[in-house]
């Protein structure tokens, strides 16, 4: 969700559903230690989407004591430490899912960072390396080292997107450890989590979630896309309000491309839509793909 779920997008979905809870983008310890300045706006939240957790990646005792010290005083509601990321160089770096293969090193990281803060902590990963052989005694682990909480998402590094999500290693190991644990990969929308749910304390809802916030809705229902447009409106604006219109207008883009999908006549309303570069030319192509296009199903 790395680029993708910054403030104003969790703002939207906070506006579909109230009710759920938002996760900051992938920020890295070394860098809020460090005080990087970009990092550090990575972690900005609005009181709109509160409850939320900050999400943090690294291996280093020393920054993550400090990176819970920064969290605390930003206000967040938890901590999340993602040792589930597959990126090229965030393995390369020995960080995200890296860490499953040195369990060790996993647990003393959750053990600093609880230990650190008086936040609730949890973990996310993967089933594992290669294969979900080890999954219930690195949820032991965690729970033992002190996390709150773990989220698994039901593939590997081996296989990280291109298999459907497995579920059932998850729920064998919830029946093994006390605290929550939650589900994720493949989920489309609130129906089709609860659905997959079984003895899991909840789900997350990620890549889906692209040009959809409706997904959180409780009940999928048909929504044509002059409905979604006051929604569309809100993101691009507020994405402009927090980092200016040239900013604004340019990161908008890839989820106004994102939005307007499943309509005829779609693929040339986005090649205008990659090139907007004011609040007033957004609205204009909205408005006109809203006389242009039939009710959308979602």
């Amino acid at each position: 969700m790395d680029g993708y779920s910054d403030s104003p997008f969790r703002r939207i979905c906070k506006l579909v559903n109230p009710d759920i809870i938002t996760v900051t983008e992938f920020t890295s310890a070394d860098g809020i230690y460090h005080n990087a300045k970009q990092l550090m706006k990575k972690l900005y939240f609005h009181g709109d989407e509160r409850p939320i957790i900050a999400q943090i990646f690294g291996k280093n005792m020393d920054t993550f004591i400090a990176a819970a010290k920064v969290c605390e005083d930003m206000g967040f509601d938890g901590i999340d430490i993602n040792m589930g990321c597959p990126a090229k160089k965030v393995v390369k770096s020995e960080h995200g899912v890296a860490l499953r293969k040195t369990p060790d090193l996993a647990f003393k990281l959750i053990e600093t960072l609880a230990n650190a803060t008086d936040l609730p902590v949890s973990v996310k990963t993967r089933l594992g390396w290669a294969d979900a052989s080890d999954l219930t005694a690195f949820g032991k682990g965690a729970e033992n080292a002190g996390a709150d909480m773990i989220c698994i998402h039901g593939r590997t590094y081996v296989e990280p997107y291109n298999v459907p999500a497995q579920w059932e290693p998850v729920y064998e190991m919830k029946e093994n450890i006390s605290i929550p644990v939650l589900g994720n990969g493949g989920i489309l929308n609130v129906e089709d989590g609860l659905k997959k749910l079984g003895n899991l304390d909840g789900f997350l809802i990620g890549q889906a979630t692209f040009g959809n916030p409706w997904v959180f809705l409780e009940k999928s229902r048909e929504i044509s896309f002059a409905e979604k447009i006051p929604i569309i409106q809100k993101h691009s604006q507020w994405l402009i309000d927090l980092k200016g219109e040239y900013v604004g207008t340019k990161e908008i883009r890839k989820h106004l491309v994102s939005y307007a999908r499943g309509f005829p006549g779609a693929k040339q309303f986005r090649s205008e839509l990659v090139r907007v570069d004011s609040y007033k030319k957004i609205c204009t192509v909205l408005g006109r793909i809203a006389e242009a296009v039939e009710p959308v199903f979602h």
